[in-house]
C-alpha cells in the first residue's frame, strides 16, 4: 500500500497599529514610540471545512482527524495562545497573547488579547523596521536565550491525553490516541516598517514533523494480542526531542525557508526515540489496561518530532525506524526508507506523515533491553525483579509452604524479568565429621528458611542460558542483575563442634568460593568481572551477571579482607550512619555505601544503595512489622526521591532498590507467613502500583522493583511488568555519549510505508 502524505497548514494575520484614537483620525500617520502593538488573527481559509467540536477538557487548538483538499485543517480553541518575540521592540520584547475564536468559524479570530490585561505588551520601539517571530502554543516557551532564539522542548514521552474508540469500515474497533497538541509547533515570521502602517500578515507553518501511524490488529480471525508502547527511533542518532532553541536567521535570509534548531540542554541522553504507551486509564472498570487488538481493529497514534531540514527545505528523510512491541513480545519493527532522490517513501519534514503498519503478531521473547542505547548507564535504568525469585511453587513442600513466584527461573528470564532476589545458606563441603576450612563452604539454595539440594551456581549457570539464548536471537544487549540475600539460620559453620554464629562468616566465605569458582568457567555462569561504577553503561555489561551481595553486620562485612577483588557489590542492611532517611524508623528503608570487589569497610565506595525492603505487612497494624501505611508510603517516597535526584544529581551514583513483593500478615492471615496474605497483598500492591507509575510525568529511574508472581500474565503483576519496562522509553536517559542507538540494518522492500514488518 502506497504511503500517503499531507500538509498540514495554518496562517494567521496580525495586525498591527497604534492607539484606535489614532487609526480613527488619520490611519497612516506612524505609530509612536511607546504606542502599544494590538493583534488581530485568522486562520487560511480551506474549503469544505467541517469544524470540529471543542474537546471541552483542555484548551488547544484542534487538528481534524481527516484531510481537506489535502491538508489537515487547523482550528483555534478559546484561550489558545501564541508567543511573539520583536527584538526591536520598546517594551517587553516577548510578549503571550490570547486568541478568541469567531463563534461561527473557528478559522478565524474575533479578537487577540493579551494574556494579563494589567501588563503591557509589545510597544513599538525606536527602530525603522521591526522584525517579528509568532510561535504557537505560547505556554511552551520557555524563554529566549542570546541571538534572539526561543527555547522549547518536544518530550521523549507523548502518550495520548486520552483514547477514544469507534467501529470501522471493516467491522473492528480503531482506538485513536487523543494526541496532546501543545507539541503541534507552528511559526510565524515577518518584518513591517513602523512608518507603513496597516496590518502585518504573519503566515503560521506547522515547524515539527508529524507522524500518524496506524497499527492493524492480527489476520487471524480469534486472535487476541495485548499491546504495550510504540516507539519512532533515528538509527542514525539523530534527535527527534528534548529542548531546542529555534532561530529564524534562515528565515530572514530566505522567505522559503525555514527555522532551524540548536539542541539545548545534556547532550548525552537519549533523544533519538520517542515512545508512546498503549495503555488506556479507562479500560478495566477505571483500573486501567493495556489495549487489546483483534482481528480487523485498529490503533491510530501521533508523534511530534523535531525536524530535519537540509538546506532549509522539506526533504525526505530515511534513517527513522517505527518499534512496535506487544506485550511480553519481540520487538516489531518497520524502517521508513525513502529512494534516493523521491518522495515516494520516508518522512517529510513539517508534514503529517501517515503511516499504515503491517498485522501485528507475537514473535518471541521479551529482549527489552536490545532496543535500548547501549551507552545508558545501568544505575539509571529500570529493571522488573522478582521477589524470592526461587521460592517458586514447584520449589516449596508442606501444608503451609508459602511462594512467591509461579515461574522458573528459566521462564522468567524469557519472559522479560532482568533482577533476581536469591536466597542462599553456606554449607560446609565436607564430611560431616570433618572440621572445614574457610576454603571449603559453598552455597546452596534456600526455600522459605530450608537448604534445598540445589547450589547457587546452577541458578547463575540458568540465567547465563537466558542471556546465551539472547544472544542466538541477535538480542545482544541482555544482562542480569542478582541480589544475593542469606538466611543465616540455615548457614553451617567451619564444623561439627564450631559454634553456629559462625555460619554467618561461612556464609561470606562461600561467596568468595563460589565467584571465584565461576569466573573460572565465563561461558557457563557469564559474571560480570568489571568494576561496576557510576559510569558502567548496559554496552559495559551486556551479556553478562552483575552480583549485589547483602550482608548483616560489620563482623560479617569485615570478615574479608581489604584486598579481595571479588566480582560483587556489597552493601549491608540497616542504615548507613552518615545518611539521614527521615521518613520512618525502619531498617526496611536506608542508603548504604556500596563497594566493589570487597565488604571490608576500608572504602566508603563509589556508589550508593538506597532501598526499600519488608517482606511482612502488618494488615491490621499490630503485628510489629511495617504497617500498610509505611509500606506504601515507602514506595512512594523512594520513587520521589528518585524525581529530585535524577534532577539535582548527575553522578548517576545512587542505585535504587523499591521491594514490592511481601505478603499481608497478622490479623485475618493468621498471625504470619501465608499464600492467602502473599495473594492478598499481591492483588493490593500490582494495581496501585501501576497506577501510580501511569500517572507520573516526571523522568527519574524506578530502580530494581521486587514484584511477587513476576509473571506477565498474572493479572496483577504483569501490567507492572510491562510500565517498569516501559519506564526506559519514556525520558531521555543520560548516556556516557560515546556512540548511538544500536542500528538494526533492516532491509527496506518494494516501497511505501506500508509493506510489511522488517526481518
Amino acid at each position: 500500500m502506497k504511503r500517503i502524505v499531507y500538509s498540514l497548514f495554518a496562517a494567521a494575520l496580525v495586525a498591527l497599529s497604534g492607539c484606535s484614537d489614532e487609526i480613527a483620525e488619520n490611519p497612516v500617520i506612524p505609530a509612536q514610540t511607546g504606542d502599544e502593538i494590538t493583534f488581530g488573527s485568522s486562520l487560511t481559509d480551506v474549503q469544505n471545512i467541517t469544524i470540529s467540536p471543542s474537546s471541552g477538557t483542555q484548551t488547544r487548538t484542534i487538528y481534524g482527524d481527516d484531510p481537506v483538499n489535502g491538508a489537515y485543517p487547523v482550528y483555534w480553541e478559546a484561550g489558545d495562545q501564541i508567543s511573539i518575540y520583536c527584538p526591536e521592540a520598546a517594551q517587553g520584547n516577548i510578549v503571550n497573547y490570547k486568541i478568541v475564536p469567531d463563534q461561527n468559524d473557528a478559522s478565524t479570530s474575533s479578537a487577540v488579547v493579551k494574556v494579563n490585561e494589567n501588563e503591557a505588551g509589545l510597544q513599538w520601539g525606536t527602530a525603522e523596521v521591526h522584525h517579528f517571530s509568532a510561535i504557537y502554543p505560547a505556554e511552551k516557551i520557555e524563554g529566549v536565550v542570546e541571538g534572539g532564539n526561543l527555547i522549547a522542548s518536544i518530550p521523549a514521552n507523548q502518550d495520548p491525553v486520552s483514547w477514544k474508540s469507534e467501529k470501522n469500515e471493516q467491522g473492528g474497533t480503531t482506538w485513536t490516541g487523543v494526541a496532546n497538541t501543545d507539541y503541534a509547533y507552528m511559526w510565524a515570521y515577518d518584518t513591517h516598517s513602523k512608518s507603513d502602517g496597516g496590518d502585518v500578515a504573519l503566515e503560521f507553518k506547522p515547524w515539527v514533523t508529524i507522524l500518524d501511524v496506524e497499527i492493524n490488529g492480527p489476520e487471524s480471525a480469534g486472535e487476541e494480542i495485548k499491546m504495550s508502547a510504540v516507539q519512532i527511533v533515528s538509527l542514525t542518532g539523530e534527535t527527534l526531542n528534548g529542548r531546542f532553541a529555534i532561530d529564524f536567521n534562515p528565515v530572514e535570509d530566505n522567505e522559503k525557508n525555514y527555522p532551524v534548531y540548536t539542541e539545548q540542554g545534556n547532550p548525552n541522553a537519549t533523544r533519538s526515540q520517542i515512545s508512546i504507551q498503549l495503555y488506556n486509564q479507562e479500560l478495566n472498570n477505571g483500573q486501567g489496561d493495556f489495549i487489546t487488538l483483534r482481528q480487523n481493529d485498529k490503533i491510530v497514534i501521533r508523534f511530534y518530532l523535531l525536524p530535519k531540514d537540509t538546506n532549509y527545505d522539506t526533504n525526505s528523510r530515511t534513517d527513522l525506524q517505527v518499534r512496535v512491541t506487544p506485550f511480553n513480545s519481540a520487538v516489531l519493527t518497520r524502517t521508513l526508507n525513502a529512494e534516493a532522490g523521491t518522495q515516494t517513501g520516508g518522512i517529510l519534514a513539517h508534514k503529517v506523515n501517515k503511516v499504515i503498519l503491517p498485522s501485528v503478531s507475537k514473535t518471541g521473547p521479551n529482549y527489552w533491553m536490545s532496543s535500548l542505547d547501549p551507552n545508558i548507564y545501568v544505575t539509571e535504568l529500570s529493571l522488573p525483579g522478582s521477589k524470592m525469585s526461587y521460592q517458586t511453587a514447584e520449589n516449596v513442600s508442606g501444608r503451609n509452604a508459602v511462594y512467591y513466584q509461579d515461574l522458573s527461573i528459566e521462564e522468567q528470564v524469557t519472559n522479560g524479568i532482568r533482577a533476581f532476589q536469591i536466597q542462599t545458606a553456606s554449607t560446609n563441603n565436607v564430611p560431616w565429621y570433618e572440621s572445614g576450612s574457610a576454603s571449603d563452604q559453598v552455597l546452596y539454595m534456600t526455600v522459605a528458611g530450608n537448604k534445598t539440594s540445589t547450589r547457587f551456581k546452577e541458578i547463575v549457570a540458568e540465567i547465563a542460558t537466558g542471556l546465551k539464548n539472547a544472544e542466538a536471537a541477535s538480542k545482544n544487549q541482555e544482562y542480569a542483575f542478582i541480589l544475593l540475600t542469606a538466611s543465616l539460620s540455615e548457614c553451617d559453620n567451619y564444623g561439627p563442634l564450631g559454634d553456629r554464629t559462625a555460619g554467618k562468616l561461612a556464609w561470606m566465605d562461600a561467596i568468595r568460593n563460589d565467584l571465584t569458582e565461576m569466573v573460572a568457567n565465563e561461558e557457563t555462569y557469564r559474571l560480570y568481572t568489571g568494576e561496576i561504577t557510576p559510569t558502567t553503561t548496559i554496552d559495559d555489561v551486556k551479556g553478562h551477571i552483575i552480583i549485589k551481595v547483602n550482608y548483616n553486620d560489620d563482623d560479617m562485612g569485615n570478615h574479608l579482607t581489604e584486598n579481595d577483588r571479588i566480582p560483587a557489590m556489597f552493601a549491608k542492611w540497616g542504615v548507613f550512619d552518615d545518611v539521614s532517611t527521615p521518613f520512618t524508623e525502619t531498617s526496611a528503608y536506608a542508603i548504604n555505601s556500596m563497594r566493589w570487589g570487597t565488604s571490608h569497610n576500608v572504602n566508603s565506595g563509589a556508589l550508593q544503595w538506597f532501598y526499600h525492603e519488608a517482606t511482612s505487612v502488618g494488615y491490621n497494624n499490630n503485628g510489629g512489622e511495617e504497617t500498610y501505611a509505611q509500606k506504601i508510603g515507602n514506595i512512594e517516597d523512594m520513587w520521589e526521591r528518585s524525581i529530585g535526584y535524577y534532577n539535582s544529581n548527575s553522578d548517576h551514583s545512587m542505585w535504587f532498590l523499591n521491594d514490592l513483593g511481601g505478603c499481608y500478615v497478622n490479623g485475618i492471615y493468621s498471625g504470619g507467613e501465608s499464600q492467602d496474605g502473599v495473594d492478598a497483598w499481591t492483588q493490593e500492591v500490582g494495581p496501585y502500583a501501576t497506577r501510580l507509575l501511569q500517572n507520573r510525568t516526571e523522568d527519574a529511574t524506578l530502580g530494581i522493583v521486587l514484584i511477587n508472581y513476576a509473571n506477565p500474565e498474572n493479572q496483577y503483576s504483569g501490567n507492572l511488568i510491562q510500565t517498569i519496562i516501559n519506564n526506559n522509553f519514556n525520558f531521555e536517559l543520560r548516556t556516557s555519549g560515546s556512540g548511538q542507538a544500536e542500528t538494526y540494518n533492516a532491509t527496506y522492500q518494494n516501497g511505501g510505508n506500508a509493506i510489511g514488518w522488517d526481518k
